[in-house]
């Protein structure tokens, strides 16, 4: 009685009694004693006597009761011309027992995959192999182990090894939004409005915010925007979601950091502290206050200056201390500013608050960290350019305080290296990584359209208000570090190479191409958002492109 080894469904075909093949491998039962002229023994290895052309092995060998060769090394089947007994005993290999899976059941969303895993015991089987297959291909098909979603439903994914199985139960969901916040980690005053955006993806979610403390900071929507009051000193999970549930939530930790201000200790920062800080410096009575709180400018003690500080504070929304730091510089007897902006992670591209006004090579949307630097507080101007270089290359020439303009990359690197030897200090133009956060408001930053205004009239001289011409610096509004023109004026050329962020579709060559940022005088409003770009060659010069200086 020859014994057979079992044929599974589409994975082996029998060839002859007890000879089977699965793919390029042939299998022979222990109860076959002879094939052709070849005697079997299944614990010995045979070879060649004659080598085939299509010889790729010379072996086969013993498994259990049962002997493999590769098919591709057989001339025929059944004829042993090329074969004789070589008579080396070699250890039999150990059949399958069980095969097992990294899951048994997996929800994945549709259009997504999943990679199994298979485990065969005893780990020295002989072959260590599976084949894949699902019960229902219309939801989901199986390549080596990789799953593919293609429609909603449920299905087994199943390995077989010899008559061993292991089965995955796979449950096809919808696609869950995923909603992604553009601020992980903030701080706020108390009384202060902290600012974030949501976006999602799909488009459309509507949204549910909430505090794990609000008695520390009390979260709410307004128009799609995120604002975030904070109360007291303390820290709070902010956690946004959809309203429906099904959405990929995000969380922002918030640190509510002093309650410096707050003297008559309600909560709330407003003008009823000045007025209790006032009697309280004239009786010394601190029964209704807290006097630690009345030390607003950190000098050691409560007097008429924290009254000063507390007032400029609720005019301006900024502590003493707490704006961001100005150095100025005097070259040849002319002044310029540059801010501090502390460092920190931002989503730098096209983000939700650009709207439909972007480009291709503004995407994708990805998260960049800068460390703390320093830039112009406003465009270099034709009165600092004249104090370095005794030039003025302006169109628009003649007025100090307008932006100096047509001006090449390399002629900014000209004015650098003399502004260093004048100065002794390492000036040069910002990443686009930097311009965009110093933009964008670095960790001030409200999440709006324009550097420092959803308005664009507010804070910018652009194609409708200008009159297609340069302006004076710094008569718009700043933006949130205190920055002018970041949007409009004059373009700011960047140290960058332009290139795409995800590659160039096109396969353009932009080596000599270097990147400008914010738009122009003679610009639209769609060209001008935070996240805008262009380009130009580096010694190409225009009456729209100017700069600002980065340390």
């Amino acid at each position: 009685m020859v014994a057979m080894l079992p044929k599974m469904a589409n994975a082996y075909e029998q060839l002859a009694d007890g000879v089977y093949q699965d793919g390029s491998t042939l299998y022979i039962s222990s109860g076959v004693t002879s094939l052709g002229n070849l005697q079997v023994n299944p614990t010995t290895i045979y070879c060649y006597a004659t080598i085939p052309p299509a010889c790729v092995s010379n072996t086969f060998t013993g498994y259990g009761a049962i002997l493999h060769v590769p098919t591709e090394a057989m001339v025929n089947y059944f004829s042993a011309q090329y074969w004789y007994n070589f008579n080396n005993v070699i250890a039999d290999a150990i059949e399958p027992q069980s095969v097992s899976l990294s899951h048994s059941s997996a929800e994945i969303e549709l259009g997504e995959q999943l990679s199994l895993s298979f485990s065969i015991d005893p780990v020295n089987a002989t072959p260590y192999k599976v084949d894949w297959s699902s019960t229902n291909n219309s939801v989901a098909i199986v390549s080596e182990g990789l799953i593919e979603t293609i429609s909603l439903g449920e299905c087994d994914i199943i390995a077989t090894c010899f008559d061993r199985e292991a089965i995955c139960h796979i449950n096809v969901i919808p696609h869950k939004p995923v909603i992604t916040l553009d601020k992980h980690d903030a701080r706020v005053l108390p009384n202060h409005l902290l600012c974030m955006r949501a976006t999602t993806n799909p488009e459309n979610v509507d949204l549910v915010v909430s505090s794990n403390n609000p008695s520390v900071a009390v979260p709410r929507i307004i128009d799609g925007n995120i604002q975030v009051l904070g109360v007291r000193e303390g820290m709070a999970t902010i956690t946004v979601a959809s309203l429906d549930g099904t959405a990929y939530s995000d969380n922002c930790s918030v640190t509510v950091y002093t309650n410096k201000g707050d003297i008559n200790c309600n909560g709330f920062i407003d003008i009823s502290d000045v007025t209790a800080l006032i009697d309280y410096l004239l009786s010394g009575n601190d029964s209704n206050m807290n006097p630690s709180n009345a030390d607003v400018n950190n000098s050691g003690n409560a007097n008429i200056s924290d009254v000063t500080a507390l007032i400029d504070y609720l005019l301006s929304g900024d502590w003493y201390g707490t704006k961001p730091q100005t150095v100025t510089y005097t070259v040849n007897n002319v002044s310029f500013s540059m801010v501090v902006v502390e460092g920190g992670s931002f989503w730098m591209g096209a983000t939700a608050e650009q709207g439909n006004d972007y480009n291709l090579f503004e995407l994708p949307v990805h998260e960049v960290s800068v460390s703390t630097f320093s830039i112009g507080q406003t465009e270099v101007t034709q009165q600092l350019w004249r104090a370095v270089m005794g030039t003025n290359p302006s169109y628009y020439n003649g007025y100090n305080n307008l932006p100096v303009e047509q001006v090449s990359w390399n002629d900014c690197q000209r004015f650098i290296a003399k502004l260093k030897n004048l100065t002794g200090l390492n000036f040069r133009l910002p990443t686009e990584a930097e311009w965009e956060y110093a933009a964008r408001g670095g960790n001030r930053s409200k999440s709006f359209k324009y550097s420092g205004s959803d308005n664009i009239e507010d804070v910018a001289w652009y194609n409708e208000n200008s009159d297609q011409k340069t302006h004076t610096v710094a008569l718009k509004n700043p933006n949130e570090l205190g920055l002018y023109d970041m949007t409009g004026n004059v373009n700011e050329w960047c140290s960058d190479i332009f290139t795409y962020y995800n590659g160039d579709p096109y396969g353009s060559n932009w080596t000599t191409s270097r990147a400008i940022r914010g738009g122009d005088f003679n610009s639209p409003a769609g060209s001008c958002g935070n996240a805008s770009r262009g380009a130009s060659v580096q010694g190409g010069s225009h009456k729209t492109f100017g700069l600002r200086l980065a340390l």
